[in-house]
């Protein structure tokens, strides 16, 4: 229960229509690539047996926070905050992306459900999550500097989770994926659980309110090779 009222308040609304034809760019700078472990090398003139200190490479099991999610593919480069309240929960506001309440920290080897405005003003959020492909990289930034890479493995549009204190959808403009779906929020909330591997999923809004439905998408880890 207290997943399913978690995600019933997340309020994304959309603002395309406050674009009013501006581009706005994020002011963060790109994550860098990850720093690879560099492989030892044995020197037959080496007089000391001490193996040499290997510089941090990006793992899974990391007990750091996230700061920081980028998707050049796609344009999105935003802060990561963690929710600490149901009212956040509600609405995220517009400083960045937040993990939600009662989810995971990336890197803890199970499910980070992390949402944002589908908004592109005053600073790009997930509106362009409706662009992103199949396949498309995300870089997540830990507060230790380690970096976090996944890869986009599902896409799923109009998951249903209505809010009776929204306006409904118009029924001229009502997806099938919609119109059966059930009356209740169990299928946005299971998209929150936890899981048994490292998952990435990011959600956004489709519409003026949740019930236009919302966006899932689903990033699995990379792992340093």
């Amino acid at each position: 229960m207290p997943l399913v009222l978690a995600v019933v308040g997340i309020g994304l609304i959309i603002a395309g229509q406050l674009d009013l034809g501006r581009t706005p760019t994020s002011s963060l700078p790109p994550i860098p690539d990850p720093t690879k472990t560099p492989l030892a090398v044995v020197s037959a003139t080496a007089s000391s047996s001490a193996a040499p200190t290997p510089s941090p490479s990006p793992t899974f099991g990391s007990t750091a926070n996230a700061v920081q999610l980028e998707i050049r593919s796609v344009g999105i480069n935003v802060r990561v905050f963690e929710s600490g309240s149901a009212a956040n929960d509600d609405d995220p506001g517009l400083a960045g992306a937040y993990i939600l309440r009662d989810s995971s920290q990336p890197g803890r080897g199970t499910n980070s459900y992390i949402f944002a405005h589908a908004r592109n003003v005053p600073v790009p959020l997930f509106k362009n999550l409706w662009n992103v492909q199949l396949g498309a990289e995300v870089r997540i930034l830990m507060s230790d500097d380690i970096v976090l890479r996944y890869r986009v493995t599902e896409i799923h549009p109009n998951v249903s989770c209505p809010d009776d204190r929204a306006p409904p959808i118009p029924p001229d403009a009502e997806p099938l994926a919609l119109k059966y779906a059930k009356s209740d929020c169990s299928e946005g909330a299971a998209w929150t659980r936890s899981t048994d591997h490292e998952r990435l999923t990011m959600q956004t809004s489709q519409g003026f309110n949740r019930n236009w439905g919302e966006l899932i998408i689903v990033a699995d880890p990379i792992l340093p090779g």
